[in-house]
């Protein structure tokens, strides 16, 4: 059963710097070269050496013996932290974009395209939305069957062989999806197209950076 109050001795080694510095050093050195933040792990390590002084798990009341025990606890508690956030992350990454085949894993190129996936990932759930509606408006084209054997790969004359049709009308009907759902993204309009390559050179431009600090 936990204790709601610590002896002052104890109390006050939790506030010392050296202890801080101790926990901090610990979480940065388990969460570089990662998305984690440093401050989340330190955090959950404070948590878990205060859990251990109320459960009464650190017995001496000396600080000599109070840091190389927190250090311990510090060092298992940032690790299993760390462990927990990456399989979570990657569950979230392997999860299917809604409507799709797609996980946002798949859309992203590198380390420094998260981003750009994430705006990928909410173009493609628009997109889809459209293509629905587009079906609705035109049942015998077929639109979701063409879109879904484009996202997959499938060649024009697997599509075609699909569908029933011929290869020049697989081509065709493509061309009336793409132009349809650029007009409903509205990207021949003047003014989009010019944020378009905007966001395009500000995204090359931070690359760039991101390669070169590296």
């Amino acid at each position: 059963m936990l204790s709601t109050e610590l002896p002052e001795s104890q109390e006050k080694l939790l506030f010392d710097w050296k202890y801080r510095q101790l926990i901090e050093k610990i979480a940065r050195k388990y969460t570089q070269n990662n998305s984690i933040h440093w401050e989340d792990a330190a955090q959950t390590a404070h948590f878990k050496i205060l859990q251990g002084l109320r459960t009464g798990k650190f017995i001496r009341k000396g600080a000599e013996e109070f840091y190389p025990w927190a250090a311990i606890v510090a060092r298992n508690a940032v690790i299993d932290f760390v462990r927990g956030e990456k399989k979570h992350n990657r569950q979230s990454l392997d999860r299917k974009i809604p409507g799709t085949d797609v996980s946002l894993l798949d859309t992203i190129a590198d380390q420094f395209d998260l981003w750009d996936a994430v705006e990928r990932a909410n173009l493609i759930v628009k997109v889809r939305e459209i293509i629905e509606n587009l079906a609705l408006s035109y049942p015998k084209r077929e639109y979701i069957k063409l879109w879904k054997g484009l996202v997959q790969g499938q060649s024009q004359t697997q599509l075609a062989s699909e569908l029933g049709i011929t290869q020049s009308q697989v081509s065709r009907r493509r061309k009336e999806l793409l132009h349809q759902v650029a007009e409903e993204l509205g990207l021949f309009k003047p003014e989009v197209i010019k944020q378009e390559q905007h966001n395009l050179r500000k995204s090359q431009a931070a690359r760039k950076r991101s390669q070169t600090q590296w």
